[in-house]
């Protein structure tokens, strides 16, 4: 089922890619590029407004400030072994803040809430290194752990609830679960998810983890309590996903939906929309718009709250382009579930009411009213899993093929 039609394009050039879309409402949409530029997008003419240069490598990370709030101006974006802060009000297109890594190491991922900024290295010696820094005060590192990962780390994600909890998941296969309010890393590493090497993992509820493999397996797991007599369920695992979803790789996943892609032949590509609530993903809803960016990768995907019936993606064909829905709006929540009250989810029982939420549908138009055992991992450097080194070696810089 299509529902999609073209009506933007915004080309950088087919040897620039586009990276990631991250959404300033009161200013526009942010891309990253890999000629090492931010680029912010009028959300109107889809053109350029102002551009931010980064490094002269690619953009390997890039995120809104306190992502959660639609007032924001702030956004940090890091290129090798530098993470830079911007303010888009500035008449002047410097960065306002500027972090350098301890160890030389690249940085390739990053989060922000709270008026926190996390951001993790590539490899570089034995580990990886995790930097927490307050906005209010880049110069020195609010909590680190240097080791905890042993490649790169791929993937971070703040819990949006708990402000205490955070998740980091690397190529070494591990997701961590840190608690912020241990002064030592032992003690802070709570939970280890040994699973493949990671492509993106995050939150789907508020003790609910999803972890998507750089091999395309996918699996969600549960959040460990502090509780002493703990069973740990197995994990819902879903395997290899591409037969069964139909595609070649996953985009990521989104509230309300998983965006995956399809470009194994010219002419037979896809960007496929399916609608994922409950933890189940529903594949005969699935949207597919045809021939998104050519025989290219897409690499982000974007449903913007302030106009639903908008999608816009950006891939490795140096585009980003806007899509308008023909059949309206469309019933995406905005979130995975309601962040506004926060919890303590490691020590306490916790009821979320998800039905305000469901059910979730990108086909129909809305109506205008609206423990593995807790423990440490064994030191030892893991072996290396599916990490494309042409990829990483070429001027693109250090991006990872989402499949």
């Amino acid at each position: 089922m299509s529902m999609y039609d073209l009506l933007d394009s915004n080309v950088f050039g087919s040897n620039n890619w586009c990276f990631q879309l991250q959404p300033l409402y009161k200013h526009g949409l942010l891309t990253s590029l890999s000629n090492g530029e931010v680029h912010l997008l009028d959300w109107k003419t889809n053109q350029s407004i102002k551009s931010f240069k980064v490094g002269t490598t690619a953009v390997n990370g890039l995120k809104v400030i306190d992502y959660d709030f639609h007032d924001g101006d702030l956004f940090a974006s890091c290129s090798m072994d530098t993470v830079k802060l911007f303010d888009v009000r500035q008449s002047s297109e410097m960065a306002i803040g500027t972090i350098k890594s301890e160890n030389e190491s690249p940085f390739l991922s990053m989060d922000s809430r709270n008026g926190k900024l996390a951001c993790g290295t590539e490899l570089k010696g034995v580990d990886a290194q995790l930097h927490i820094y307050d906005i209010r005060k880049l110069d020195s590192t609010w909590k680190s752990f240097v080791d905890s990962h042993h490649d790169d780390i791929t993937c971070i994600k703040f819990h949006p609830s708990d402000p205490t909890v955070l998740l980091s998941g690397s190529t070494d296969g591990y997701t961590n679960i840190y608690d912020l309010t241990e002064e030592e890393e032992d003690d802070s590493l709570h939970q280890v998810i040994n699973y493949e090497s990671i492509h993106s993992c995050g939150w789907l509820s508020p003790r609910r983890i999803f972890t998507l493999s750089h091999m395309e397996t996918f699996a969600i797991h549960e959040l460990n309590d502090k509780s002493e007599e703990l069973k740990e369920p197995q994990p819902l695992d879903f395997g290899d996903i591409r037969d069964k979803w139909g595609c070649d790789y996953v985009i990521d996943l989104y509230p309300g939906f998983i965006a995956t892609g399809r470009s194994q032949e010219e002419g037979d590509c896809e960007l496929k929309l399916i609608p994922f609530s409950n933890e189940t993903p529903d594949v005969n809803n699935t949207v597919t718009i045809k021939n998104p960016h050519g025989s290219e990768i897409v690499r982000d995907v974007l449903i913007p709250s302030r106009d639903s019936s908008l999608l816009y993606s950006c891939g490795e064909d140096g585009s980003v382009k806007v899509w308008k829905s023909n059949n309206g709006s469309l019933t995406i929540p905005e979130t995975f579930w309601d962040y506004s009250k926060k919890l303590n989810v490691l020590n306490e029982s916790i009821e979320v009411d998800m039905t305000e939420k469901e059910p979730v549908s990108i086909t129909e138009p809305i109506e205008d009213n609206d423990r593995a055992d807790k423990g440490k991992k064994d030191k030892k450097k893991k072996k290396h899993k599916s990490k494309d080194k042409e990829h990483k070696k070429s001027s693109k810089g250090h991006r990872y093929k989402p499949y």
